[in-house]
């Protein structure tokens, strides 16, 4: 019997589940170069999104798929349309940018709270701790360990998400000119490269890819409306190992970070009796660490801007 087999299970699974919410995060801020923390309801939103259609119809994973990335995309697009963009024509720092998807994350948070108790209140329908309502199937047996299929799949579709997003940014005419924006998009707009649009073409992507990754993550966790909030620093760290830049190093450090969370913490149990509680003390050390150590490229660009605004005005 392999020593740590179902935490070593489990750090495959949820690492591959923190690759598709952390790439989005990295994505995004590559090109409007702040931490969109608003990144947590498109998490929560393909979660219940998810769970809203299977309410509604008999259906399977495979239809909710779509489902969750359509609905995801479409709530990134408008908040960037109604908060982003208007704050980015009045040339807002990065700090304000960084405060506005906070509040904007709160905001949005507490309405899906309103809409969970008046759909307990008109229909009497439990939506708080809930998953969708699809079919599991059998569980595969490794050992003493027993793996539903729906964690199966969620691995072999964010392996396959990852890859065509890569395939997609490398290959395509729309993904080079994302990436032109992203390495200089001042240079991009005097080739003819419109960043709007490619800042919504973004958007479409991150915020579809998060909310896929949120709908695979209400199965192992149950969807409320706190579900975004309590992944967010694993999502970070796996960003900011990754340098806030890097696609590899990101998927690097996500499963950096579910090994650790899981066999580190597992280990440390076995051997000093340390509690399992402490797992996201290991995101929290490795984030501070990382800032410590080698900060991200770009995180000093908030202060740089509001000297330099200070010193036009």
């Amino acid at each position: 019997m392999i020593p740590f087999l179902s935490e070593i299970i489990n750090a495959v699974v949820i690492g591959s589940l923190y690759s598709l919410m952390a790439l989005p995060l990295t994505l995004s801020y590559r090109i409007v170069k702040f931490p969109n923390f608003a990144h947590t309801f498109l998490i929560t939103m393909g979660a219940y999104a998810g769970i809203a259609i299977s309410m509604l119809f008999p259906t399977n994973v495979f239809v909710l798929i779509p489902v969750a990335f359509i609905v995801g995309a479409m709530a990134a697009v408008a908040n960037h349309l109604l908060v982003y963009a208007p704050l980015m024509k009045r040339e807002a720092t990065p700090l304000t940018l960084m405060i506005a998807s906070l509040g904007s994350s709160i905001f949005l948070k507490y309405i899906l709270y309103s809409i969970i108790g008046l759909v307990w209140r008109v229909w009497k329908v439990e939506l708080y701790y809930a998953i969708p309502n699809v079919p599991m199937g059998e569980p595969f047996r490794i050992g003493d360990f027993y793996l539903n299929q729906i964690f199966v799949l969620s691995v072999v579709v964010a392996i396959a998400l990852v890859i065509g997003l890569q395939m997609f940014l490398l290959k395509f005419k729309i993904g080079r000119a994302i990436r032109a924006v992203a390495d200089n998009a001042d240079l991009a707009q005097l080739s003819g490269i419109s960043k709007d649009r490619m800042m919504v073409v973004m958007w479409v992507i991150a915020g579809g890819v998060a909310a896929v990754a949120g709908l695979f993550w209400c199965f192992f966790t149950r969807a409320t409306p706190e579900m975004g909030d309590a992944v967010i620093l694993s999502v970070f760290a796996s960003s900011v190992i990754g340098g806030l830049q890097s696609f590899l190093g990101t998927i690097a450090g996500s499963y950096i970070i579910a090994s650790a969370e899981n066999v580190l913490i597992a280990g440390l149990h076995s051997l000093v009796g340390l509690d399992v509680s402490f797992r996201p003390f290991i995101s929290f050390l490795t984030l501070v660490v990382v800032l410590l150590v080698r900060p991200p490229a770009g995180v000093s660009l908030t202060a740089q801007a509001i000297f330099a605004r200070r010193k036009r005005a």
